[in-house]
């Protein structure tokens, strides 16, 4: 279903537990919208009737100015939003900011907000808005800094932080005694990073954090917060510690990387999300977690078997998978067999899975379908092992640099390789000619900018990283790369 201007459509939160309501104002070029927010929420869903009194809603949380939630999305209604009516449209504005039809996430923080006590509120949108100094661990700062990285600013206790009003996020490379207190004290504090913290049990009941990202390494017990929507783990071994959250993961998003690790705790997880696969078990994922709503996952490349048990998700809305393979056309569920799913993307797939997948979702209504990259058996032949596949296909990066870049990676590999089994005496020279033969192609690709930089970089690493300990001196080989790139 397109959507047309003045269009009215609700939908069901489970993170409100309600119903929210949303307007299309005006349709745009290019199958756009505007999206804006109504301030409506209700257990039941909205009905014709309630369409005269509808309003915008009116955003003040955090940063926040009295604006509205009004942005560019796809036409396509999402299945899961029910069409209510049409009216003119609330407001004739124009957006400069784009997104997705996820309305109730924002309509969530807003109504948070307004549950806080008045002077709390004021206190923060006076700090927001002040040129002041404060002193944080001996340090002039900002007192509307809205993030801080103990890297930057050495606190010796979390207490130092009350210092700054609009703290919303905090990066922890170190444990604080008091940082469960502090948190328990300070609402605004939504997100944070725990590293290095030798911990055997964390305990955030209380607290307002809405992401918790942690390295589980000898935590026996985590204990969430009710507010706890999405938790990153650091850790790439499996760990021994019990998660407790409320619902037993009902709402809960879990980030794993390298592999999906079992929490049978949590039988009710809502979502899960893994980079770096390179081989996930379907029927095992599915034992793990039953109730998934959300699955996204991202190979290295990587192998994903019984995939045929993704229908055995009947929940499931959305469905991501990057640079996975192991599976066939056959294997794709029937549309009937995920009958809520609103969100289907895959990309570098096997060829022959991507022609069904296309075939057989392509008209079904109320889903952002994305299928790309198909790939013959000759590619993942040629690039299971190589760290530039992704330039392939993507764009600004033409074909013929992604071709270039895999044959460096892959002669540089093959050279420092040899030169670590058997070295000659010039092994040193001939590594630092080769890392630099490796380095000025680069400087050439004009499309090269952060991301790719990053790439580029990490290849190199991951090759000095795989030889042989003390065979080369890896950080002048590294040296040897800074000083001839200029990208």
């Amino acid at each position: 279903m397109k959507a047309q201007a003045g269009d009215v459509f609700c939908t069901y939160s489970r993170q409100l537990k309600e119903y929210a309501a949303c307007q299309i104002t005006k349709v745009k070029e290019k199958n756009q919208g505007l999206l804006l927010l109504l301030d409506w929420h209700g257990k039941e869903p909205l009905t014709p009737e309630e369409l005269p009194s509808l309003r915008p809603m009116v955003l003040n949380y955090f940063f926040w100015q009295d604006r509205y939630d009004h942005l560019h999305v796809p036409l396509e209604v999402p299945g899961n939003y029910r069409f209510v009516g049409n009216i003119p449209p609330l407001i004739d504005d124009d957006s400069n900011s784009w997104g997705g039809w996820g309305i109730t996430g924002t309509m969530a923080s807003q109504l948070w907000w307004d549950t806080l006590p008045e002077e709390q509120r004021r206190a923060f949108k006076a700090a927001a808005g002040s040129r002041e100094e404060v002193m944080v661990a001996g340090i002039p700062v900002k007192k509307c800094l809205s993030r801080l990285y103990d890297t930057q600013i050495p606190i010796r206790r979390a207490e130092e932080l009350r210092a700054l009003p609009c703290l919303l996020e905090l990066n922890c490379t170190r444990w604080y005694p008091d940082l469960p207190d502090y948190l328990r004290e300070d609402p605004f504090l939504v997100d944070l990073r725990l590293e290095n913290h030798g911990q055997r049990t964390l305990d955030f009941r209380g607290t307002s954090l809405r992401k918790l990202i942690v390295d589980l390494t000898g935590v026996e017990e985590l204990w969430l917060g009710d507010r706890l929507e999405a938790l990153l783990l650091l850790n790439r071994e499996p760990d021994r510690c019990r998660i407790h959250a409320s619902g037993e993961g009902e709402g809960l998003s879990i980030d794993f990387k390298g592999a999906v690790f079992p929490h049978p705790e949590l039988p009710f997880l809502s979502s899960v999300s893994c980079t770096g696969v390179e081989e996930l078990d379907l029927r095992v994922l599915r034992e793990q977690y039953p109730r998934l709503r959300s699955l996204r996952l991202w190979g290295k490349p990587g192998v994903l078997k019984n995939f045929g048990e993704l229908k055995r998700f009947p929940e499931l809305e959305t469905f991501t998978t990057v640079d996975l393979f192991g599976f066939t056309g056959a294997d794709i569920p029937l549309p009937e067999e995920l009958p809520c799913l609103t969100w289907f993307w895959m990309s570098s797939l096997p060829e022959d899975a991507a022609k069904t997948a296309k075939k057989l979702y392509k008209k079904r209504e109320g889903l952002n379908l994305w299928i790309t990259k198909a790939r013959k058996p000759e590619w993942l032949a040629e690039n299971l092992t190589n760290p530039f596949r992704h330039w392939d296909g993507m764009e600004g990066v033409p074909a013929s640099a992604a071709k270039r870049a895999a044959n460096l990676y892959k002669k540089l590999r093959g050279t420092l390789a040899k030169l670590a089994g058997e070295p000659p005496e010039n092994a040193m020279d001939l590594a630092r000619e080769a890392v630099a033969a490796y380095t000025k192609p680069f400087n050439r690709m004009v499309f090269i900018e952060t991301e790719e930089r990053e790439d580029v970089y990490a290849a190199l690493c991951a090759i000095l990283d795989d030889l042989p300990e003390g065979a080369l001196d890896r950080e002048a080989l590294l040296d040897t790369f800074e000083e001839i790139r200029d990208f």
